[in-house]
């Protein structure tokens, strides 16, 4: 009974210490407090190796998707993940006494021709995502000299003309000019170039696969003017079906309303770019590309939002990416980027140059985080402090890989902590953590060179849809399948 007494007490504190976290270390001979580290992946069932030992289920706590393995000496290891059939990813990571090491985006990704499929189309020049469905494509073909557009049903391989013009032909991808859609998706606003090469849009009222009451926008917006007016860039306005706001190659902004034609609006001149947060038209004026904001179409409403100058060529016109009055990027004729940040709460503004060279930008939805790229590179510009780890500063610049190859096709994927692009002939895939290294994969190498808009990552079903020759694929990049396949 003495023994069992003095045994007791011997184990007993150890007992109590290891439940409390403390582990033992034999070099220092002493007890550490343990660390642990938490991770979150897609697809969640994956097996995780801490310094090439797999750990066991057993041993992981499953909160909010997310896996913690506690008691861990403080210290330096590998942690890798693994799923049969997708891509691995790994870091060398440092555990601290009493902290998780955190991972909220380990994304793997199904590796080639897994769950990949191919479309039976028309030759395809260009292709877009269709806000109507998720399995909905809209693409360009052409025959001899007709422009084709159709819609493709990709649950069905079902593809149906919904237009065709011989007066036209289709700007080229390299100019990024889109379809757009009215908010309600009953109306198409299609670009084009005419036989002397000018812009002109047609819009199409559309109903299941078939458009019709197509309006040539340029005779519309011309019909009752001495002098003809040719566009730059022509967008349906905020949430309206009828509304469009038109930047003329001579610089004037106009609201236009399809159903009055004749009463269109002069909003401004010397116009250089615009877009469009909420329900205000953002805009950059010549010769010093002062951002101003208009609310809805209301003249009276105009606003200077920047005071700091940005020298550009006052013929050519700029580009303006706008997330709300406080976040504006706008790149000038020269490549250069510069960004307006401005943080009411605290008040602090900055309006600065980012970089040379640069070829676009995509603003995250929260609006945190700026992903932006040359023809070599890519970036991420931090517009505000984030507090996940990995932490990163407001201002904060981060080079996330660099080829020496063209890059194309660069887009967020859901997380905003991950990018889809590609380089020649392969897709790839990368995380913006740079702990360590930047993991970096290929989801697919294609029999030809990829250019620009030549991939789409649809963020709603996870579906990455490219075009091979002048064929259309797709592949499903994120199984979002909970643990056990429920």
């Amino acid at each position: 009974m003495v023994s069992f007494i003095l045994l007791f007490l011997m184990v007993a504190p150890l007992v109590v210490f290891f439940a409390k976290g403390y582990r033992f270390d034999k070099l220092g001979k002493i007890f550490v407090y343990s660390g642990s580290v938490t991770i979150k992946t897609s697809p969640q069932n994956v097996d995780i190796y801490l310094n090439g030992k797999k750990k066991s289920k057993k041993t992981i706590n499953v909160i909010n998707n997310s896996y913690t393995i506690n008691g861990i000496k403080p210290g330096k290891y590998l942690l890798k993940c693994e799923k049969p059939g997708y891509t691995s990813w790994e870091k060398n990571i440092q555990v601290h006494s009493g902290i998780s090491t955190e991972f909220w985006n380990i994304v793997l990704l199904p590796k080639e021709d897994q769950d990949l499929q191919t479309y039976t189309t028309k030759p395809i020049k260009q292709f877009f995502l269709s806000p109507r469905e998720n399995e909905e494509i809209v693409f360009f073909s052409e025959k001899e000299n007709e422009q084709e557009i159709y819609l493709l049903d990709i649950k069905n391989n079902k593809q149906q003309k919904i237009f065709s013009t011989s007066e036209y032909t289709f700007i080229d991808a390299e100019k990024e000019e889109n379809i757009e859609w009215s908010t309600d998706n009953k109306r198409i606003l299609i670009p084009f170039l005419d036989k002397k090469g000018d812009k002109n849009y047609v819009i199409a009222k559309i109903k299941k696969d078939e458009t019709k009451d197509a309006l040539n926008l340029h005779k519309l917006f011309n019909k009752n003017e001495n002098e003809k007016k040719n566009f730059e860039q022509v967008r349906w306005m905020f949430d309206r079906t009828d509304e469009l706001v038109i930047l003329t190659t001579d610089h004037k902004l106009y609201y236009f309303d399809l159903s009055t034609p004749e009463n269109k609006i002069l909003l401004d001149e010397q116009v250089s770019s615009f877009d469009f947060a909420g329900n205000r038209i953002y805009y950059s004026q010549l010769p010093n590309n002062f951002i101003w904001e208009i609310k809805n179409n209301d003249i009276n409403t105009k606003k200077q939002i920047t005071h700091k100058a940005i020298d550009s060529n006052s013929d050519l016109f700029n580009k303006l990416i706008v997330y709300d009055e406080y976040r504006i990027a706008l790149i000038n004729d020269k490549k250069e980027l510069f960004v307006f940040n401005e943080e009411k709460e605290k008040g602090e503004v900055a309006m600065e140059k980012i970089y040379n060279d640069v070829q676009g930008i995509q603003l995250s939805d929260d609006g945190k985080k700026m992903l932006f790229w040359t023809d070599n590179e890519i970036w991420v510009l931090m517009l505000r402090e984030w507090e996940v780890q990995p932490l990163r500063q407001k201002g904060e610049k981060i080079l996330i890989t660099r080829f020496s190859q063209p890059i194309r096709n660069i887009q967020w994927m859901d997380n905003y902590e991950n990018i889809i692009f590609s380089v020649g002939s392969y897709i790839k895939s990368a995380e913006i953590d740079l702990r360590d290294h930047v993991n970096v994969s290929n989801v697919k190498n294609l029999e030809n060179n990829l250019e620009n808009r030549d991939i789409f990552y649809n963020k709603d079903n996870q579906m990455l849809i490219f075009k091979n020759k002048e064929q259309l694929n797709s592949l499903i990049l994120i199984d979002k399948k909970g643990f056990l396949g429920l």
